[in-house]
């Protein structure tokens, strides 16, 4: 069995999740492959699977990237996966199916923006690892530039209250592979209030066991995005005090691998096995 792992010319031989999912591949026979996701050369009908890893580009290309993932013939999570999931839209979804989310206000271009009586968040409903994201003081009209910025590049706006418990716990991702939750970790606070938008990053990653409120609220997240129609083959899971859901991330998400003892091998084996289910309809 041969699995590519796509990924992007400035990451092109993977992070270090990456490296240990290889590895743990290997062990099970599979060969694998880095591979650039945009590059013309690769011929992704020569695997047996192409999981998404590394594309940490894609954001400024989304339209080329969504076309991408069409053309691949076995594609993990499949494009209709990632054409929903890499537009933040998909909070919409989540919460009118019940699942508790950060309440969200949706600013188009060409529609007007007040800045909120409350401490608040400013980002973009396409990006990845806080990109164009700032937080901002109770009714501060610099967010109003920030927003005209987003705006002007064809972006819709989203903002969010300041969670500020986060200051102190910290946001939980939980990680979930082949809807079995595998494990957990802390990520620091990305955002500090006026002091700017947050540098890639910037944030500080740390092991951490979910709570039991926590799991089965990531459980009943993947849920209802496979209700939606696919199957997933990873998904993360990222949750704020209360709990709350700030993302999923089903697309490209670090799967914090070397946080997490056996996790690689968990991933490896639900790899395999979604593998070998692909190269049985080839």
């Amino acid at each position: 069995m041969r699995v590519g792992l796509a990924t992007c010319s400035v990451w092109p031989s993977l992070d270090d999740d990456g490296k240990l999912l290889t590895a743990e591949l290997a062990e099970l026979g599979v060969e694998v492959d880095a591979c650039v996701w945009d590059d013309p050369s690769v011929d992704w009908d020569a695997y047996d699977l192409v999981v998404i890893r590394n594309t940490w580009d894609y954001w400024d290309k989304h339209d080329d990237y969504l076309a991408w993932t069409r053309r691949v013939p076995r594609l993990a999570n499949p494009a209709a996966v990632v054409a929903w999931n890499t537009d933040k839209t998909y909070l919409k979804r989540l919460a009118d199916a019940g699942i508790p989310t950060v309440p969200t206000t949706w600013v188009a271009p060409g529609e007007p923006f007040t800045a909120p009586d409350f401490a608040f968040v400013v980002k973009p409903s396409v990006s990845a690892g806080a990109r164009d994201t700032a937080a901002y003081p109770a009714g501060d009209a610099r967010a109003q530039a920030h927003v005209d910025d987003l705006h002007a590049r064809g972006k819709t706006v989203m903002v969010q209250p300041y969670v500020d418990a986060v200051d102190t716990a910290g946001e939980t991702s939980v990680l979930v592979f082949a809807g079995e939750v595998s494990h957990g970790a802390r990520k620091s606070a990305v955002l500090s209030v006026g002091a700017g938008e947050a540098a890639l990053g910037s944030w500080e990653m740390g092991p951490r066991q979910p709570s039991d409120e926590e799991v089965a609220l990531a459980s009943r997240v993947v849920e209802v995005a496979q209700s939606w129609g696919d199957d997933l083959l990873y998904a993360r899971v990222d949750i704020l005090p209360g709990p709350v859901v700030v993302e999923l991330e089903v697309t490209e998400p670090s799967l914090f691998l070397t946080l997490a003892p056996g996790s690689a091998a968990r991933c490896a084996r639900a790899v395999r096995a979604w593998t070998e289910r692909a190269s049985s309809t080839r």
